[in-house]
């Protein structure tokens, strides 16, 4: 769980990075079945947050901090268009994750294990519903006391499981 925060702060200041970056949208595509993580073979509640934690410090962040900074800088011009893709390539990142997510917690045999990752999916679609969590949100100086609050009510879930 602490390489997890961590991992949050780190992708929020990798913002900075990313929001400077080329803002031509990229082709979207589907999560699919190929992009879930491959289950380690252990149902434990160890190696299903191992899991995890691979999932989140991989192309999920990337594309996750990638998309966060595209929509800042779409923000920040006038070009509604380019604010609407950018909103649209946030959410696939989003539904990515979330499916990965599922993925992992899938692999768990304990119920109580299997059903915090249900919820931590679930906390990560809803924040794709309304991308509420960057209300107001325009520069990058302003993102990291929106999006850390909005990173750990995702994972609360997770806190007694994966420590």
């Amino acid at each position: 769980m602490r390489r997890f925060l961590t991992a949050v702060l780190v992708g929020a200041s990798l913002l900075g990075a990313t929001a400077c970056a080329d803002d031509k949208p990229a082709p979207a595509t589907a999560p699919s079945a190929a992009a879930l993580p491959a289950p380690s073979g252990s149902t434990d509640a160890k190696a299903v947050c191992a899991e995890f934690d691979k999932v989140f410090n991989g192309k999920a962040r990337t594309d996750l901090t990638t998309a966060i900074g595209g929509l800042l800088t779409a923000r920040a011009g006038t070009d509604e268009a380019k604010k609407q893709a950018a909103e649209t390539k946030l959410r696939d990142a989003l539904t990515a994750l979330e499916t990965q997510i599922t993925g992992v917690g899938a692999v768990a045999v304990d119920p109580a294990v299997k059903a915090a990752f249900d919820q931590v999916a679930a906390n990560v679609r809803q924040t794709g519903v309304d991308l509420a969590f960057l209300d107001g949100v325009t520069k990058i100086s302003e993102l990291e006391a929106k999006l850390t609050p909005a990173l750990l009510a995702w994972i609360m879930p997770l806190a007694r499981i994966c420590p």
